[in-house]
């Protein structure tokens, strides 16, 4: 059957979109709203931007998503999953978590409410700054661990970002920040980051996995909100960037079991440096019940003594003459059985 020379099904669904269309703005749930776009986080910054049509409607509160509401738009203007939307008169952003396209006659899906704008350094010394949903996911603990030595944080977030390039490339032992305290603000340090779980559609969503990390008073900038903070304009003037990295298997060492090791990497901007010399920091009490090995390029670190398990301490790497930004782990002594 023809109608208007299309198909029966071609001819209700440009009918519904039609319909759609002319009724849309008069919905009590109307808004128009503004599409993120990286370096838009004041209201002027989008004094020139184009606005979407959307309905929002069904707003709720769960423990996985936070607050969250339902949106809807025609066809024209389809919201993908990892599009952030910001809400001018609210002054507050929504990541879309889900979209369905229905019946190829509009759009419809759910946007969670972004609580944290999280920030960090590219390789470049830029500072960029995503809009995202932060969930404490602490679980089993008060979220802190003591020991003999110190007492240290162990508190758990997980982070949903926008994918892109920027945040695809995150890796460990990224650091950031998620306190709103000025004076002595909690750091967090990336263990996890998953760029497959929410990867629906042509953006998606990545998830970091981000445990309560110690502060380092010589790089981090709690009054800008950046962890280990490199200067622009030093990097510049140098023209290169020159960092250091560990590499390991694991970060816990079992009493009586097997040494790990550790490797140290140094690097200007993305080449890696092989004839920098390690220097390696063991800041424990009780580092000399540690049993520790240091050989070239590596430094291998066993314990057996059951007396230390639950223990923690730090392992920093630096370069022998300073020319190098440092690195350090966090490790923790288990039990063998």
């Amino acid at each position: 059957m023809e109608i208007s020379g299309n198909n029966l099904k071609g001819e209700l669904i440009r009918n519904s979109r039609k319909l759609i269309e002319e009724v849309f703005k008069d919905d009590p749930s109307y808004k128009r709203v503004f599409v993120w776009k990286l370096g838009l986080l004041k209201p002027e910054d989008y004094e020139n931007e184009p606005t979407i049509d959307i309905r929002f409607y069904g707003r709720k509160y769960s423990v996985s998503d936070g607050m969250t509401v339902k949106f809807q738009t025609c066809m024209n203007t389809p919201i993908e999953v990892g599009d952030v939307l910001y809400d001018i008169q609210l002054d507050l952003y929504l990541m879309c978590i889900e979209s369905f396209d229905i019946d190829e006659t509009h759009f419809q899906g759910k946007l969670c409410y972004c609580n944290w704008i999280l920030k960090w350094q590219n390789e470049s010394g830029d500072i960029l700054e995503y809009p995202c949903y932060d969930s404490n996911s602490t679980q089993y603990n008060s979220g802190e661990s003591t020991n003999r030595q110190f007492t240290i944080g162990s508190s758990q977030h997980a982070i949903r970002l926008p994918c892109d390039g920027n945040t695809c490339s995150l890796s460990s032992p990224k650091r950031f920040y998620l306190d709103k305290a000025t004076k002595n603000p909690t750091s967090f340090v990336l263990t996890q980051n998953d760029t497959t779980s929410y990867n629906y559609g042509k953006k998606g969503i990545v998830k970091l996995t981000l445990l309560e990390s110690l502060e380092d008073s010589e790089t981090d900038r709690p009054d800008l909100g950046i962890c280990d903070y490199i200067d622009k304009k030093e990097q510049d003037s140098s023209g290169s960037d020159k960092h250091s990295e560990i590499n390991y298997k694991t970060t816990i060492i079992k009493s009586g079991g097997s040494f790990q090791r550790f490797y140290g990497r140094f690097f200007i901007g993305n080449v890696e440096s092989d004839e920098v010399k390690c220097s390696w920091e063991v800041i424990y009490d009780y580092a000399d019940r540690l049993n520790i090995s240091i050989k070239d390029n590596y430094i291998e670190i066993g314990v057996d003594d059951d007396f230390l398990v639950d223990d923690e301490f730090k392992l920093c790497l630096h370069d022998e003459k300073g020319e190098y930004s440092s690195s350090y782990l966090i490790i923790k002594i288990g039990r063998l059985f």
